[in-house]
């Protein structure tokens, strides 16, 4: 049987089987969802117009029974279970694109601009400028929260503190270590969180990896480190800071060669990166060859005169 929609005059057609002759019931329209009283009429009986509209949409029976209270006008829309999920599917569908979109924009450029100012004084590498870093890298945070390239600078300012604290631990007379060795910690355990955000945040991201990865390096795990920073290598070939990564994971373990190639060739592709030189002149001295690492720790004290750790360094140098 056909029945023509008392909304929109939609034409649907429906199996006779639905019907009762005589009996009205009701159904929902496939197209404007109006759920309205069908005529009293036979199965045979066809609605008025003679032809269906070009579009015919399936009716849709609501399971009511034809009582005095079912019978009379409604004035809200009967939504059937599957129209509501249809919605709530489409709402959920508008919410994931205005949050992709969102995703989209980038950085706001003030987090841009705190980001770019935070990498210039990681280079400069002292530990007042490490520090203005890792509040510029939080400042970007704030500013774009979720955010895995801010997330993953700050905490490679933050890993780069815990290093050089680490590194002077070693190297100090037994009664200046311990304040060396609490600071260590603590800004090691705060960098490797902030390192594993950055990775929930986008695990692709290049940063992110690199930054893992010396996370890894500096909490003992020379295996996953090396294999991180050969991801992050793969994600941005040349970038100074991934082979800085590479060159601590080669040093946690053990393969003092590749970590002296690894910041040779950071220091070439920045030549401003003054971690590359102080690590390599702390091989030096490890190596036995104070001439070497004297010469690498002036050439960055020439370059940044507050670096305290290369001035440390240079004064645990025989004469």
């Amino acid at each position: 049987m056909l029945i023509e929609c008392s909304q929109c005059h939609a034409v649907f057609s429906l199996q006779d089987s639905v019907a009762v002759a005589g009996m009205p019931f009701k159904v929902q329209c496939g197209r404007c969802l109006a759920v309205f009283q069908t005529p009293t009429q036979t199965p045979t009986q066809a609605p008025t117009r003679a032809e269906p509209a070009p579009e015919q949409p399936t009716g849709t029976v609501v399971p009511e029974p034809a009582t005095a209270s079912s019978v009379a006008p409604r004035t809200r829309p009967v939504w059937s279970h599957q129209t509501k999920s249809r919605i709530a599917v489409a709402i959920l569908a508008l919410a994931v694109a205005a949050g992709v979109a969102l995703y989209r924009r980038g950085l706001p450029r003030e987090a841009r601009a705190a980001i770019l100012e935070g990498r210039e004084k990681l280079l400069l590498d002292d530990t007042q400028s490490l520090q203005e870093a890792t509040r510029l890298f939080t400042d970007a945070l704030r500013e774009a929260p979720g955010q895995a390239e801010a997330e993953a600078e700050r905490a490679l300012a933050l890993l780069l503190q815990a290093s050089a604290r680490k590194d002077l631990a070693a190297r100090l007379p037994a009664p200046e270590r311990p304040e060396h060795e609490r600071a260590a910690s603590k800004l090691l355990q705060e960098g490797s969180a902030a390192a594993r955000q950055a990775m929930a945040d986008d695990a692709s991201s290049p940063a992110a990896l690199r930054t893992m990865a010396l996370a890894e390096a500096l909490s003992g795990g020379a295996g996953a480190a090396a294999a991180r920073a050969e991801e992050a290598e793969r994600a941005a070939r040349g970038e100074p800071w991934v082979l800085y990564a590479k060159a601590v994971a080669a040093a946690a373990g053990g393969a003092r060669d590749r970590a002296v190639q690894a910041l040779s060739a950071a220091r070439q592709a920045e030549p401003r990166l003054l971690r590359a030189d102080v690590d390599l002149a702390g091989m030096a001295m490890d190596g036995g060859d104070p001439a070497g690492a004297r010469e690498l720790l002036q050439r960055v004290l020439r370059d940044n005169p507050r670096h305290d750790r290369a001035r440390r360094m240079l004064s645990l140098l025989p004469p």
